[in-house]
């Protein structure tokens, strides 16, 4: 067995440990140094390597102040009312105001079509060209933290959380350039890591979008919601063509479309809390907020709104703890068991790997799903779960291990959630149940770690002020804002 680890390991400590530095940490890192906690961000990339942030086209959501509760309407409808409303109510309570402030961090904007002089919902647009657009962002929001003594560990990337008395305390990650395992402290954990599109045999997102906090944060006992809602881009005037191929699926349409968003993710309440205490989390690794569905510009508004509400709260619920003690040697050398047990001398490599989990993922469980290929995504997954052992031989490959071990987990995650939801809603296509089914579709997937394994759970929908369900949009993509 290869021994690329390095022999040594490190401890760190914090009141806020934030993992992700893409928009959602960035913000998250911000507001708990405002309300005067230590913050320390983790990140896997390096500054500048594009995150789906960095990667983003720059389209954020603009809600004139007056505008409130359309935003929230069109929210609700577009997502097929499977939205937690409370949540609803806080992003479109705070988006215009993370929208604003954004000037005053030095990020340039534009409103779109005119939507500021008609006083109408739209998108502000970061200017820019290409793949790095979100840089413009994405700096500001680092520089500004920074300057309020924010720490930054670049190129650490993390294996596992730590709980102790019940309670997340911390986490283990392993440093990329040299292999030395490091113990994380913390007296509140922030998962800000994106979604897990990589998943998929085709997708538009950068690589290292491999829903690493998710599988983090199940692994670690807490709750996830609607892991079936994907967003999936598709060629709109293929899509009443795609319905009608229900005997042959697969037939011509695996060449084209890409996975784009998860709708899905890490339950949240509208404080940010997960069902972890001291565990916090924003940003596309989170899910209930969207339902089925979501308008354009709304992914990027809730990476800054949920993410400035998980570093208030988790700075708040730091001031009232204290600092746990460091990670037991015993912790850290568990870890590097497993880790170890990831390395070989001469195995396939883990993108062997990862790319037949991809394929998989697209071929049964992508936009085209019935029953026979969700069986066939559960038997192959099975399969492919038994030969999983020794694939990293070098120590960038251990990244490579670790993010498949992560997709794997959350395929296994969508499969359980898919084959349970029987319709068609919003972003989520069954070709075996082509519409929307109210009666019994409207519920919450919640999927929980028990000892039985994936234990779901059917949730009712949180509504608060739209009860009434309308017939929802049935597409793919993002949703363009409503007259």
């Amino acid at each position: 067995m290869a021994m690329f680890l390095s022999p040594s390991s490190l401890q760190m400590s914090t009141d806020v440990l934030v993992l992700g530095a893409g928009g959602a940490g960035l913000r998250a890192a911000l507001e708990a140094a405002r309300g005067g906690a230590k913050v320390t961000v983790v990140s896997k990339l390096g500054s500048d390597e594009p995150t789906c942030t960095v990667a983003a086209w720059g389209g954020l959501t603009y809600c004139p102040e007056d505008q409130r509760d359309e935003l929230f309407r069109q929210v609700v409808e577009t997502g097929g009312f499977l939205n937690n409303q409370r949540l609803v109510e806080a992003f479109v309570r705070d988006t215009p105001e993370r929208i604003r402030e954004l000037a005053e961090l030095g990020v340039p904007l534009e409103v779109l079509d005119g939507a500021d002089r008609a006083g109408r919902l739209g998108l502000v647009k970061i200017p820019g060209q290409g793949r790095t657009t979100g840089l413009a962002l994405t700096r500001p929001l680092r520089a500004a933290a920074a300057a309020l003594g924010v720490e930054f560990l670049d190129h650490l990337l993390v294996t596992s959380l730590v709980k102790r008395g019940g309670r997340v305390s911390g986490a283990l990650a392993v440093h990329l350039k040299d292999g030395v395992l490091v113990g994380l402290s913390a007296k509140a954990v922030i998962v800000a890591t994106g979604g897990g599109a990589c998943l998929y045999g085709r997708t538009d997102n950068p690589a290292g979008t491999t829903a690493d906090g998710i599988a983090a944060a199940y692994n670690a006992g807490a709750d996830v919601i609607d892991m079936e809602c994907i967003s999936f881009f598709f060629p709109e005037a293929r899509l009443g063509e795609l319905f009608a191929v229900r005997a042959a699926p697969d037939a011509g349409f695996l060449g084209v479309g890409a996975a784009h968003y998860f709708l899905g993710g890490i339950r949240i309440d509208e404080r940010a809390q997960t069902t972890l205490p001291g565990l916090f989390a924003a940003g596309e690794a989170t899910g209930g907020l969207f339902g089925a569905a979501r308008l354009g510009g709304t992914a990027m508004a809730e990476m800054l709104v949920f993410g400035a509400i998980a570093g208030r709260e988790a700075a708040a619920y730091a001031a009232q703890r204290r600092r746990p003690p460091a990670i037991s040697a015993r912790r850290l050398e568990d870890e590097s068991r497993v880790l170890d047990t990831l390395c070989s001398d001469g195995e396939p490599p883990a993108c062997s790997f990862t790319a037949e989990l991809a394929d998989i993922m697209w071929r049964y469980c992508g936009t085209m799903k019935t029953a026979p290929t969700l069986r066939q995504a559960a038997l192959a997954l099975g399969e492919l779960g038994r030969r999983l052992g020794p694939v990293a031989t070098s120590l960038p490959e251990l990244r490579q291990a670790v993010e498949s071990l992560h997709l794997f987990r959350v395929a296994q995650l969508i499969v359980t959630a898919t084959e349970l939801r029987q319709e068609t809603r919003g972003c989520f296509w069954r070709l075996d149940y082509p519409t929307p089914d109210n009666d019994n579709g409207l519920a919450n997937l919640v999927l929980r770690r028990t000892r039985s394994g994936i234990t779901p759970e059917r949730c009712p929908v949180v509504m608060t002020r739209l009860q009434t369900p309308t017939p929802p949009r049935i597409g793919a993509g993002c949703f363009s804002y409503l007259p």
